[in-house]
């Protein structure tokens, strides 16, 4: 005769159930999702007794935290305690000749261009280097 296995208790019978560990209590080799970072929003938010944030709404701050930085990253929009996000000028560069291994090369100018930049402030820069 085979012996009957035990089962399993069913997924929903247990009252004892632990909180579910947030999606980024570890940091790994890999960075985080937008999914896993709006995950993380709405369960530290609502861990600390502020009320209940859906994911719906933590998806929505983060939407209008992004089109904040970049409505007012001309004039440097600041993350207090994190940083700064600049639009950073490169001014146009002349055409001219080079030399390269004994051969002259021409080189073609390059317009004006704009690049994003997050700087990072002091308390930030000082929380990576402990």
């Amino acid at each position: 005769m085979a012996k009957s296995k035990a089962s399993a208790p069913k997924k929903g019978a247990s009252a004892n159930k632990k909180p579910a560990p947030s999606p980024l209590s570890k940091p790994g080799k890999k960075g985080y999702t937008k999914g896993q970072l709006i995950a993380h929003l709405a369960t530290a938010v609502s861990g600390k007794g502020l009320g209940d944030v859906s994911k719906k709404q933590a998806a929505a701050f983060v939407e209008e935290l992004s089109n904040v930085l970049f409505t007012y990253a001309a004039l440097g929009a600041a993350l207090p305690g994190v940083g700064k996000v600049v639009l950073r000028q490169i001014p146009a560069k002349p055409a001219r000749t080079i030399m390269s291994f004994g051969k002259e090369i021409k080189v073609s100018a390059k317009p004006k261009t704009q690049k994003l930049v997050f700087r990072f402030s002091k308390d930030a820069k000082q929380r990576f280097t402990k």
